[in-house]
């Protein structure tokens, strides 16, 4: 197939290639699939969680309106505009149609599964943008104009990571650079400067941090997807694929190790409660040096594991600035165990924390 770039064009003819005489059931999975929760849980909603923790710290309060417009853009931007955009060219390029073992990466799987296809995600992509734009609009009427910068930025940082000619994504380091770190730092500093109409460098560091540990979730979940990106048209080549696995080991290992250092340095320098997100960062680093690339459980459970770390660094910092957030707890428990039902892994993968019998004799012997 020809390969198409033309956004607007592509979304003009949604009227015409949708059909009738669907499977609703089915769409709705594929739509809640494609919004990809357990990665939305650690990147956006912790950030935006984070990032009006420290609004409310340094205001005394925070506003619940705009805690709920903040988690809307960031989700929206994430867990629809980039993710339908990414399963789109992804698709084109052939990585998500290859089978290989996996189980958390290759796209949502939607396409895979027959649940929507093309069609149905550049729907998902114009619907989305809608809803931003709205939002956008009225954080700028209610709040301050210069805030639809920080809109913006993340959303057209989230289109490029896929999109041609840019691609981010397809480009060694650009995809963690210029994609992933300030797409999941805007995201929480939009949450704290929709608070407090201005930024600070303790809420650029506190979520820089935070960013760090996404990305070192971000090469592991490519570990499994090597084989595929580099046989991908046009190649794929993502970090993993230009370092190889023992490098990226290092590399993942080295951004979350300064995630955890600076969530340190601020317990030290500012408020202690940060000391949380150093506790919770820093056995990551260990599990990224432990994982075994090319082994399925290793990796999915590597994966879950520095996920569930992620988020426990991120709202655990956040509840102890503001105590009134601590919602956002159960509630982020109870979105990645939907999430997993949903999707239904083996329970040998699912269950993040717990080695069968092989894999403890292979821990025992290296």
């Amino acid at each position: 197939m020809a390969e198409r770039s033309n956004i607007t064009i592509e979304i003009v003819k949604i009227v015409g290639l949708i059909g009738g005489g669907r499977d609703w059931s089915r769409t709705a999975k594929g739509w809640f699939l494609e919004f990809r929760l357990i990665p939305v849980l650690l990147w956006s909603y912790t950030a935006v969680v984070l990032g009006t923790a420290v609004a409310s710290a340094d205001l005394g309060s925070f506003d619940l309106l705009w805690f709920a417009v903040a988690l809307g853009l960031g989700g929206l931007i994430q867990g629809w505009a980039t993710h339908a955009i990414n399963e789109i060219y992804d698709w084109r390029s052939g990585t998500d149609r290859i089978d290989g073992p996996r189980a958390l990466s290759g796209g949502s799987h939607v396409r895979n599964l027959s649940l929507l296809g093309e069609a149905d995600l550049w729907l998902i992509f114009a619907a989305s943008s809608g809803a931003i734009a709205t939002l956008t609009i009225w954080v700028v009427v209610a709040r301050a104009a210069w805030l639809a910068m920080l809109v913006l930025a993340g959303y057209i940082l989230g289109v490029a990571y896929t999109v041609p000619p840019i691609a981010t994504a397809y480009r060694p380091f650009a995809g963690e650079w210029f994609g992933g770190f300030p797409g999941v730092l805007l995201s929480g500093l939009g949450a704290y400067a929709i608070q407090t109409r201005q930024l600070s460098i303790v809420a650029v560091l506190a979520l820089s941090a935070h960013a760090l540990v996404c990305m070192g979730m971000l090469i592991v979940h490519h570990y499994l997807d090597a084989q595929m990106d580099a046989r991908a048209r046009p190649q794929k080549r993502t970090s993993v694929v230009a370092l190889g696995f023992r490098n990226a080991k290092r590399y993942a290992a080295a951004m979350t190790a300064v995630g955890a250092i600076l969530f340190g340095a601020l317990a030290l320098a500012v408020r202690r409660e940060f000391i949380f997100g150093a506790l919770f960062t820093a056995p990551a680093v260990w599990i990224h040096l432990r994982i075994r690339p090319t082994d399925l459980k290793s990796v999915t459970r590597g994966e879950l594991q520095v996920i569930q770390l992620g988020i426990a660094a991120g709202l655990s910092t956040a509840v102890a600035l503001a105590p009134s957030l601590w919602p956002m707890i159960p509630l982020a428990a109870a979105g990645y165990l939907v999430h997993l039902a949903v999707v239904s892994p083996p329970a040998e993968l699912a269950r993040a924390w717990r080695r069968g019998p092989s894999e403890k004799k292979r821990t025992t012997k290296g």
